[in-house]
C-alpha cells in the first residue's frame, strides 16, 4: 500500500515537469498503478450497459451518456441501452470539473464490473475544457465530453479485445 502510495507520487510530481503535449486518443489518458485483469468472455458475445452518472448536472450527465452509447457503437461494442437491462458488463462513471481563471478541467473514472459487482478494469483520466466560468461545469462543451466518451469507448474496446 505504501508503496503504491509513493509510486503515485512519483508519477504525479513527474507529471507536474514540463512534458511533450500528447494528441488524439492518447491526450490526457490516467495512468493505472495494477494491470488491468483481462475480459473474461469472447468479445463478440460481451454486452455493456452504461450506468447513469451522478454527480453532475442532468444535461451534462444525459450528453455523456448518449455519447458514451453512440461512441461504444462506432467501436462495434454491444451495448444495452434499456434501463434494468441485463449486461454481461456494466460500466459505471464519476466525473469531477473543476475551474481555475483559464480553463475547466474535467477528471473522469470509469470502471467495469461483471454480473457480480466485481471490478474487472478502471478507465480513468482528464479532459481540459479551453473555456473558464465561475461554475466549471458551464465551461464544460459538448466537443470535451465527446472527447471523453472517444477515449473511455476505445480503452473499453482495448481491454475487451486484449487476449483475443
Amino acid at each position: 500500500m505504501i508503496r503504491a502510495l509513493l509510486i503515485a507520487l512519483v508519477v504525479l510530481a513527474v507529471g507536474a515537469c514540463e512534458s511533450p503535449r500528447l494528441s488524439g486518443i492518447a491526450a490526457d489518458v490516467g495512468i493505472d498503478l495494477e494491470p488491468p485483469t483481462p475480459a473474461p468472455v469472447d468479445p463478440s458475445v460481451a454486452t455493456f450497459a452504461f450506468l447513469p452518472i451522478p454527480g453532475i448536472p442532468g444535461d451534462a450527465a444525459d450528453e455523456m451518456l448518449r455519447r458514451l452509447w453512440t461512441r461504444a457503437e462506432r467501436e462495434g461494442l454491444n451495448v444495452v441501452k434499456r434501463p434494468g437491462g441485463r449486461a454481461l458488463f456494466t460500466v459505471e462513471g464519476t466525473l469531477t470539473a473543476v475551474a481555475d481563471d483559464t480553463n475547466a478541467l474535467v477528471f473522469f473514472v470509469f470502471d467495469v464490473k461483471d454480473v457480480e459487482g466485481k471490478r474487472l478494469h478502471r478507465i480513468s483520466g482528464q479532459q481540459t475544457s479551453e473555456e473558464s466560468e465561475n461554475d466549471p461545469w458551464a465551461s464544460v462543451e459538448e466537443r470535451d465530453i465527446d472527447l471523453i466518451a472517444r477515449r473511455v469507448t476505445a480503452l473499453l474496446r482495448a481491454w475487451l479485445y486484449a487476449r483475443a
